[in-house]
């Protein structure tokens, strides 16, 4: 986005420039190859209406160290699917990106369990519990 420039500026003068890859927009296809190559994703919101970023993460088999702010602290089991930080706390942030790069089983396990909390979100499931909801609704009238 806009801050592009000062961010490859910013990576240039801390020396981790060919460390980090900024893609810019991608295709979904791309987007799922990315996540499926990641150890984890990390967000760091300040607010999101719904942590769709999480579950397509999830649904990768990916887990994700999220802020702990609406939207994602309901996409996120912290402790089990994926970890939660104080937003804003750089600290605990980088305390727990450490703790996930050095713990391969704490990977491995929120990264299990992430994927199966994403097939709790299926479109299918959701319809039909809205068929239901309102067919209860319409009965309840009669």
């Amino acid at each position: 986005g806009d801050y592009r420039k000062n961010l490859e500026l910013a990576a240039e003068q801390l020396g981790i420039a060919t460390a980090v890859r900024f893609t810019g927009y991608v295709n979904e296809n791309e987007k799922v190859k990315l996540l499926q190559q990641v150890w984890f994703m990390v967000n760091t919101s300040s607010k999101e209406g719904w942590g769709l970023t999480v579950i397509e993460a999830n649904a990768c088999a990916t887990t994700v160290l999220g802020s702990n702010v609406p939207g994602l602290r309901d996409a996120i089991k912290d402790g089990e699917t994926g970890l939660l930080y104080e937003y804003g706390n750089i600290k605990e942030l980088s305390e727990k990106i450490f703790m996930l790069v050095k713990d391969s089983s704490l990977r491995d396990r929120l990264a299990k369990a992430a994927h199966e909390w994403s097939k709790t979100f299926d479109w299918n499931e959701v319809a039909k519990h809205v068929v239901d909801l309102f067919e209860q609704r319409i009965k309840n009238r009669g």
